[in-house]
């Protein structure tokens, strides 16, 4: 048996150092993180922190929380809040890609072209120029009333509803062109619908796209501040990451004395789950967008 010798060039080495050094830039801020976890309030902010903070006086309160215990109730409401938005905004991001995609793939009608282009173009949008009339359809929303559809649940439903998932449309409908149509009129031979077509034919033979839109929407979503903070002020209807801005912001009054490291843990409540999904589902995100090809 012969055993391969390694040869360690120069240009090998210096790429090694580059990805060690990119890696540690972008796990430090995790590392802060955890390390302010354990301060209490007062000796946060009455001692100079350095490049890896230790504490003197090291707390295990924080860190509870990330396992719920001693967790203040408003907080299980939050991540209530989150866990529910989450799973109705990815189902619906789901299913609007999958009808929409198929849409502008198998059917023909008039401007059909035109329509899909100026969908895409809406993705060229800054989020920040949708809020003013995202705010003021859910004011007037549904029959002109004043607050309508404001500081409710109902925020939460029309936005994270029936609202096309652009990206997700896009990415279905380039993997349906793709495909060859031949199952599809072999069902509508044997009397398949439209429905019975769309969710026994083609959806298990993009089942990998629709895995990667459903991924990506989760954590997307998962992580979203911007609805409940511009949408809502009831502190019973906010999510963790709109929850934990507001405190950022309260935190700041004069005369307060900001609990960084609370926020600190509460960051990680929040960013471990969307961290796992990922590592968990990321050959299924490269897997989506290989089969979304590039074809079509």
């Amino acid at each position: 048996m012969v055993l391969r010798k390694k040869h360690f060039s120069i240009s090998n080495i210096v790429a090694h150092f580059v990805l060690i050094a990119g890696g540690f830039i972008m796990i430090y801020p995790l590392i802060f993180i955890i390390m302010s976890s354990f301060f209490t309030a007062v000796e946060f902010n009455s001692t100079k922190i350095g490049f890896f903070p230790i504490a003197n006086n090291p707390t295990w309160a924080n860190i509870k929380m990330l396992f719920f215990v001693g967790i203040d109730k408003s907080i299980l409401i939050y991540y209530q809040n989150t866990i529910l938005r989450t799973i109705y905004g990815t189902f619906n991001a789901c299913l609007t890609a999958l009808l929409a995609g198929y849409t502008f793939a198998r059917l023909k009608f008039k401007g059909r072209d035109i329509l899909f282009f100026v969908f895409l173009a809406t993705t060229m949008l800054p989020t920040v120029f949708s809020a003013m009339p995202t705010f003021l359809v859910l004011y007037y929303f549904p029959f002109g009333g004043r607050t309508g559809l404001y500081d409710t649940m109902g925020a939460y439903v029309l936005i994270n509803g029936p609202v096309i998932n652009i990206m997700g449309m896009f990415l279905v409908r380039q993997t349906i062109m793709a495909m060859p149509n031949s199952l599809e009129e072999a069902a509508k031979i044997d009397g398949a619908g439209r429905a019975r077509i769309i969710f026994q034919i083609v959806l298990p033979m993009i089942r990998s796209v629709i895995g990667y839109i459903a991924i990506i929407n989760a954590i997307g979503l998962w992580n979203d501040w911007q609805v409940a903070f511009f949408f809502t002020r009831s502190d019973n209807l906010q999510v963790l990451a709109s929850a934990l801005t507001r405190l950022t912001r309260y935190s700041a009054q004069a005369g307060l004395m900001p609990d960084f490291p609370a926020m600190m843990a509460l960051s990680l409540l929040l960013a471990i789950p969307s961290g796992i999904i990922f590592f968990v589902f990321q050959k299924n995100i490269v897997q989506g967008l290989m089969s979304a090809g590039i074809k079509g």
